[in-house]
């Protein structure tokens, strides 16, 4: 591997997800490894020069590596979100960085789901889920199973869940609208 060569995928990295052998990432381990190994055998001044070639090559590693992974999660994030990513090159992703791309997708769908389309759910009110109510007496503010507050006086005509509103009408303090279709 060339380390001029490397330089310039590193800096070309910086603007656009350049094209790479499927192998990239384990020919540079190797050549690491391989240096590593000479280490041991080398003179004084060998090991310096190559102590050198192992820290560049572990530099412009490091910056591909961060320059690409940061690109396909803007390309996640743009294509969760239905936006543009502003980032060239997703024809040239290996294979393993594809499928990063599609595992942070399917992540950042769950977690988008978890926080926003959760409380859409619980929007979605189904009628068989709450009971009409006439409140026979005054009650105190209490906190409903749906996560509302309810502050309910005398004669008021009430949609409370099912929950609440059968502990309401066995303590007699509410009694139940039938109502008729």
């Amino acid at each position: 591997m060339d380390i001029d060569e490397l330089m310039i995928l590193a800096e070309k990295s910086r603007i656009s997800i350049e094209k790479i052998d499927e192998d990239f990432y384990e020919k540079l381990k190797a050549r690491i490894a391989e240096l590593e190994e000479m280490k041991g055998k080398a003179s004084e001044d060998e090991i310096l020069r190559i102590e050198d070639e192992i820290r560049t090559l572990k530099k412009i590693q490091k910056k591909i590596f961060e320059a690409r992974t940061g690109k396909i999660i803007r390309l996640a994030w743009a294509e969760v979100c239905n936006t543009e990513s502003g980032v060239e090159g997703r024809e040239n992703l290996i294979q393993v960085e594809r499928d990063f791309l599609e595992k942070l997708k399917e992540l950042i769908l769950k977690f988008k789901e978890l926080l926003l389309e959760r409380r859409v759910e619980e929007e979605k009110i189904e009628e068989k889920d709450y009971v009409l109510l006439r409140i026979k007496q005054d009650i105190p503010e209490f906190q409903g199973v749906d996560g509302k507050t309810y502050k309910l006086r005398r004669e008021d005509v009430v949609l409370v869940p099912k929950l609440n509103a059968n502990s309401l009408i066995k303590s007699g303090i509410a009694e139940k609208i039938e109502v008729k279709r």
